[in-house]
């Protein structure tokens, strides 16, 4: 059986010294990282095992007032 891909949005926040992430589609989760790299790893993984499904696309966003935090 063929399931449907789902679509997953991550949030992404600068916290003082670390980047951290949520979703409004997965209730209760969130990931936090000293990078914004390390963080969106942790989320492409997170939101996986949290769903407990591999057939996830996860969209990632940032706030415009994060962008300059971005490394180049």
């Amino acid at each position: 059986m063929t399931g449907t891909m789902i679509e997953v949005r991550v949030i992404y926040q600068r916290d003082e010294e670390t980047w951290v992430a949520r979703s409004p589609d997965v209730p209760h989760w969130t990931a936090e990282a000293g990078t914004y790299a390390e963080c969106r790893r942790l989320a492409e993984e997170g939101v996986r095992f949290a769903l407990d499904r591999a057939d996830v696309s996860v969209e990632h966003f940032v706030a415009e007032s994060e962008l300059a935090s971005l490394p180049e």
